[in-house]
């Protein structure tokens, strides 16, 4: 990659903010020795989710089932149960997630509500109270006739609809895919904070998880294929329509994409087998993407530790934010596959890399956004390095990070901005800053954590952290123990100074 073209790149980069943030075919899975082992005992006691959803394209609704098995895994009882409806954020015009002088882009054709309306809630068989409040409506409250003691588990049943708008954001559809992505009710996290019911806010990738598994029906009109985060175990027709069932182990959250317009490649990579869905007319995008994909899985394996899952697909999308990951699928904005495909490259490795850092180690995404964007970051930079060689490595950082949104934020913070990397996300008022501070001061904390620690103690480092934290939602401590375990000394200090720090 020559110097020119990491400049048009770093340009591009700028100019789009970055992103903001899978199907397989039943046919072609490799097994892997020990995966499904480890993925089974990873699935233990985790909660259940069992969906059976109709697929209406004409009217872009699906009508739901949905039984939860949710587990007390705390030491203190429940009462009440949240859950996300993430899909009524996009109800309301004056509230759907998106600033002002990006709502033209995600509707291009005016705007369209978008619902997640629930219809019954049972709990272990018996009909119970539930109210649904929030900032847009987006959060299910469940009232239990009798308390969940630790240990415990409710089987929580629902029927619910969800609209799909016409908005080309992770959720809604466009002229070719339906991205139905966040589009559950799902459960909301319990950690040492409380309840987190945090709204749908308009930067960031404001999602908090824990990880679950997910038994999926998708009945579709026979026309479409569908890429989601689950395998396909079985796919059969009836009638018009073919029925889809996906099963996914240990996985955050669930999507899925379809489209009557699909092609797929596909490739196995350390016995992962990679899919990359297309559009008509962008073989050469799809098999670029599918190319990089697989480099940055055989990289990210050897540097990072194994990924768990049999596959993972790369969707292109009707999407307007660059790409946006999920487990075991990521959606690249169908804009990319064009003739200059370097930025292409950039966010299906980033996109990649969060199958590590947020797919698999979790965080709380809004209070610690930086610790899966700024390490995918510079895990980006990582790919280059290893797959090109340690001078294209320097150069994309110093074009990206350095001369690039370092400068960017030093000419902000002349202006009197003044933002930490560890800020949440709904500090944060434009998409821009966001990107400047997360992702490219974030980068920088982890160069200088290489640069300090030293090169192979860095790679063990994130090893440590991987394996330690695995199926978990981690937090800027667990990171800390694993420096502090492989290099046998403190950086409370080296997190504290720039985690908090105003200065580049």
């Amino acid at each position: 990659m020559d110097v020119k073209a990491l400049k048009r790149l770093i340009l591009v980069i700028l100019a789009c903010m970055l992103v903001a943030g899978a199907g397989l075919l039943y046919y072609g899975s490799i097994a892997r020795p020990g995966a499904d082992a480890e993925l089974l005992k990873a699935s233990a006691g985790l909660n259940w989710y069992r969906i059976a959803a109709v697929f209406d394209p004409e009217q872009a609704k699906l009508s739901c089932t949905q039984t939860v098995e949710y587990r007390n895994n705390h030491d203190v009882e429940f009462d009440r149960l949240y859950f996300h409806l993430y899909p009524n954020a996009f109800r309301d015009e004056k509230r759907v997630p998106f600033f002002a002088e990006e709502k033209r882009r995600a509707y291009p054709n005016g705007f369209s509500p978008g619902w997640l309306d629930i219809e019954q809630v049972m709990v272990n068989g018996n009909p119970v109270e539930f109210n649904i409040g929030g900032y847009s409506g987006d959060i299910l409250s469940i009232v239990l006739e009798t308390p969940l003691k630790p240990g415990q588990m409710a089987k929580i049943n629902m029927v619910y609809t969800v609209k799909l708008p016409n908005c080309i954001g992770r959720f809604g559809y466009g002229q070719h895919t339906f991205n139905v992505t966040n589009w559950y009710p799902i459960a909301c996290v319990y950690d040492h904070t409380g309840w987190n019911i945090d709204p749908y806010y308009p930067v960031g990738d404001p999602f908090y998880s824990d990880a679950a598994n997910y038994q999926v029906k998708i009945e579709a009109p026979s026309g479409y294929t569908i890429a989601a985060t689950g395998k396909a175990i079985n796919v059969k027709a009836e009638g018009d329509y073919k029925v889809w069932e996906f099963k996914a182990l240990a996985v955050r959250d669930f999507a899925w994409i379809a489209s009557r317009d699909f092609e797929v490649v596909s490739r196995s990579v350390d016995g992962i087998t990679v899919y990359s869905y297309f559009l008509p007319d962008s073989r050469g995008g799809g098999e670029k993407a599918l190319d990089c994909a697989a480099a940055a899985i055989e990289i990210f394996n050897r540097r990072f530790g194994r990924y768990p899952y049999s596959h993972l697909a790369v969707v292109q999308s009707d999407f307007f934010v660059g790409g946006m990951e999920y487990p075991c699928l990521v959606m690249i904005d169908q804009s990319l596959y064009g003739r200059d495909q370097q930025w292409l490259e950039y966010v299906t490795v980033h996109e990649t890399a969060h199958q590590w850092w947020y797919a698999v180690v979790g965080n709380d995404q809004i209070d610690e956004a930086w610790l899966d964007e700024a390490l995918t970051e510079y895990s980006t930079i990582l790919y280059y390095e290893n797959r090109y060689g340690e001078d294209v490595g320097k150069e994309v950082y110093d074009n990206v990070i350095v001369n690039g949104k370092c400068s960017y934020l030093q000419k902000y913070h002349v202006q009197g901005l003044e933002h930490t990397i560890d800020q949440p996300v709904y500090r944060f008022t434009d998409w821009l800053t966001y990107d400047l501070v997360v992702y490219g001061k974030g980068a920088s904390l982890f160069n200088d954590l290489r640069q300090a620690a030293g090169h192979q103690k860095f790679y063990g480092i994130l090893q440590r952290y991987y394996e330690d934290n695995k199926f978990k939602n981690a937090t800027a401590a667990q990171l800390i123990k694993a420096c502090e375990e492989v290099t046998g000394k403190s950086w409370k200090d080296f997190f504290e100074k720039r985690l908090k720090s105003l200065n580049w």
